[in-house]
């Protein structure tokens, strides 16, 4: 798992902060192209907009987080988004397909992110990869613990027994953290959670 919205072979074909014909006043997020085109939700939250702006981001979604961000995902092909506003999203969760809407010169997505003044912040940190050009894969940026292959903020509280199985539902996207990253390992399961696991695990 990552918090990027590609998977895959990819490439950074405008950074953070470039300035060029199109971003004046400096780009304000990171445009991939990737061999799969599907755009995921690059972080655990709620959708807050899905609209089309012919004129600039073309089809996009923002999605607000648990820290006030908001991330903004751009240039999807019209009539491709997977999600609607107020739909509560994870890092599994497809959102639609990369395209060439609105002010673009070519197939990608621009991802951005609002702090919550809503001001662009660089997204680079925050995704862990290099604010540079190049050609890279998803696989090289998965977030792993060091003691351990989990990522959450309380992994100590974890029994050791079962370290391995929370790890493996993690990667599969059936049981995530809550939004301060935290796994809660001995808090009860209530039956609307239970649900949300099975309807994951059984692809409902």
């Amino acid at each position: 798992m990552t918090n990027l919205p590609i998977t895959g072979a990819f490439s950074i074909t405008a950074t953070y902060g470039q300035r060029g014909p199109y971003w004046k006043d400096g780009h304000k997020g990171v445009d991939f192209v990737a061999d799969n085109r599907n755009i995921y939700a690059p972080c655990d939250g709620t959708v807050r907009v899905v609209a089309y702006d012919s004129s600039g981001w073309g089809q996009y979604v923002s999605i607000g987080d648990g820290e006030g961000r908001r991330h903004i995902l751009c240039h999807m092909v019209r009539g491709s988004v997977r999600v609607k506003v107020g739909q509560r999203v994870d890092r599994t969760t497809l959102v639609g397909t990369m395209g060439a809407t609105g002010n673009v010169s070519g197939v990608h997505v621009h991802y951005q992110i609002n702090n919550a003044s809503n001001q662009p912040v660089d997204p680079c940190p925050y995704m862990g990869i290099p604010n540079k050009k190049g050609a890279y894969n998803s696989k090289d940026f998965e977030i792993r613990g060091e003691a351990n292959n989990m990522v959450f903020t309380d992994d100590a509280k974890a029994s050791a027994w079962a370290r391995e199985a929370i790890d493996k539902v993690s990667d599969a996207g059936l049981m995530l953290g809550d939004d301060d990253g935290a796994f809660r390992p001995g808090d009860p399961v209530t039956r609307e959670e239970l649900a949300v696991v099975l309807a994951r695990a059984l692809k409902l």
